[in-house]
This record gives C-alpha cells, structure tokens and sequence, in this order.
C-alpha cells in the first residue's frame, strides 16, 4: 500500500506540475465567441437563448477547447495569440520538418503556411482567411504541390 501512495503523489505533483505553467492565456477566440453572442441583439432573453443554444450546439465548448489546446499553448510558447492579433500586427516563423523549411505567417484575420526555397517563398501551401463580413473561413490548400 505504501507504493500505491507513492505513485499517487508523483501523479499528484506531475498534474501540479502540468498546470501550474502559468499558461494561463487569454482565451480570446472563446471571447470573441461571447462578444458575438452579445452584439446579435441587445434583448437579454434572446441573448440568453442564444447563450443556451451555442452551448447545445457546442459552439462555446469548440472555442473553449481549441483556446484551451491550442491558441493558449501558441500564446504561450511564442508569446503572442494569433486571435488577439491586432489590426496592424504580423508574425511571421520559420520552421523546418525532414530538411524541408516552410515559412508561417499570421496578421488578423489571415494565415499562410508557404515552403520556403533559396530563402525565399517559393509556393503558399495553406491559406485561412477569416472573413468578418460573413464570419466564415475561407481555407484554401494546394495539395498538389506537397
């Protein structure tokens, strides 16, 4: 039984360890969710529904979850949320996988991923495009040159 406590208190210390990070982070997509929600209609039942309804839908929880897994690591480990991105601010990185670089660049509502050859973009493999007009991505992937 000693053992048993053991390993419970490594586990213990290792969930600690894992979420005492400081990777606390903005949440801002589940914000925008909620800003959305609230500028649909000024009527507080309505908005209320609404509420009760993307949390059917799950709408809140896909935002929470991707803010949680992913934006919130990325905000973390670069410093910076690329849904928090203002109007004039660009980021742009560069990464290699099996020898082959490729260029990530972000601004507000646009993102590329581009392969990058003699140092230069020689072909943009993704583009997402967030259109706020509609509020709908725009995702375009050029398949055959990967």
């Amino acid at each position: 039984m000693k053992w048993l406590r053991k390993i419970t208190l490594i586990l213990l210390l290792a969930a600690m360890g894992a979420f005492m990070t400081s990777c606390f982070g903005t949440f801002q997509l589940t914000r925008n969710v909620y800003s959305w929600n609230e500028s649909v209609t000024s009527n507080k039942f309505a908005q209320t529904l609404l509420f009760y309804g993307m949390n059917v839908v799950p709408v809140y929880g896909a935002a929470t979850f991707l803010d949680f897994f992913v934006f919130n690591l990325v905000e973390f480990w670069s410093g910076s949320n690329p849904i928090a991105m203002a109007e004039y601010e660009e980021e742009t990185q560069l990464v290699q996988v099996d020898g082959q670089w490729y260029e990530m660049h972000a601004t507000k509502n646009h993102f590329t991923v581009s392969k990058v050859e003699d140092g230069s973009v020689a072909e943009i493999l993704y583009s997402i495009q967030f259109d706020e007009l509609t509020h709908q991505f725009i995702v375009k992937a050029d398949t055959e040159g990967q």
